[in-house]
């Protein structure tokens, strides 16, 4: 099987996954439903679970399949990269906790770029060999790169607001 195929064809899962799983954090938060602290918990793991597996996938679009990132694709690097990082030293110190929240900031850049990569702003090109518009991954006309990217910051974001949410109200 191609890896291109392959890759896009995980990836492309992840991110309909991820939705559904927003769609019911959305709803927990909306809802005002919490669960007991031990499941509670488990939103946390899932926000740095997904942050790997973004940054890995990254790592993955850009070494094994060869897609060159572009300059928006390097400022949602920029941010994942950290935010895996302090997620998973949060799962030993619950104190940078809020370095999490930096994902809000990745969905915005996301949104624009999906906005770039769809024709908004006359497409503009970002480096000489790689503009902004160019769509690696076209999965069902819609899915791209900063699509998944969007979605894995908006997932992180979710959870961690849920975990935050739900632990203040646990302990108080």
């Amino acid at each position: 099987m191609d890896l291109i195929i392959f890759f896009n064809t995980l990836f492309g899962f992840f991110t309909f996954v991820a939705w559904a799983i927003s769609g019911f954090i959305l709803y927990f938060i909306i809802s005002k439903k919490r669960f007991k602290k031990v499941i509670n918990e488990q939103f946390y793991n899932f926000a740095t679970s997904v942050a790997v597996f973004c940054s890995v996938g990254s790592i993955v679009y850009s070494e094994v399949v060869g897609f060159i990132p572009c300059k928006f694709c390097w400022y949602q690097r920029y941010l994942m990269y950290p935010i895996a990082l302090f997620l998973i030293i949060g799962l030993f110190n619950k104190t940078v906790l809020k370095a999490g929240y930096l994902s809000i900031v990745g969905v915005g850049i996301g949104i624009y770029h999906i906005y770039l990569q769809n024709g908004g702003g006359g497409g503009g090109s970002c480096a000489i060999d790689v503009p902004c518009n160019l769509k690696y991954v076209d999965i069902f006309g819609f899915i791209s790169i900063p699509v998944m990217a969007t979605t894995g910051f908006l997932t992180i974001f979710l959870s961690l607001l849920y975990y935050d949410i739900s632990r203040k109200e646990t302990v108080e």
